[in-house]
This record gives structure tokens, sequence and C-alpha cells, in this order.
């Protein structure tokens, strides 16, 4: 399962620390983080789908404090 989210994200180089600290997380198949876009992009299996989101935005505002996903 593929799901894309706004983000928030101050600079390109920020998004690519948090994408790669992001695609280190169990369960990760595929992370994305766009500063231009400001898009957030997440592949996981669908049954644990919520689970690593949940990671994921953690490792995320580890990697940079800055960093803010929106889920509608």
């Amino acid at each position: 399962m593929k799901k894309k989210f706004a983000c928030e994200i101050d600079c390109a180089a920020c998004a690519a620390k948090v994408e790669e600290a992001i695609k280190k997380v169990d369960g990760v198949k595929d992370a994305n983080v766009n500063f231009l876009t400001q898009k957030f992009t997440l592949e996981a299996e669908e049954d644990v789908f919520e689970e690593v989101l949940k990671k994921a935005i953690k490792a995320g505002k580890k990697a940079e404090s800055d960093f803010e996903v929106t889920i509608a």
C-alpha cells in the first residue's frame, strides 16, 4: 500500500535526511520526502500500514524536529 501525505519540511537537505531515516524503519518498503511539493509518500504492507506510519513519522521527527505530517 502506498499513500501520500502533506508534510512540512524546511529544506532539500532536511528532506533527504528525513527520507533516509524513514527508509530504515522496519516495515517501510519505500519512502519519499519531497521538499518542493511538501509531500511525504510512504509504502508499506496494508495490514501494518498505520503502525509503520507512526514509526516513520517518529523517525522523521527524530532526524529533523521541524518535520510535520498532516494526516487527513
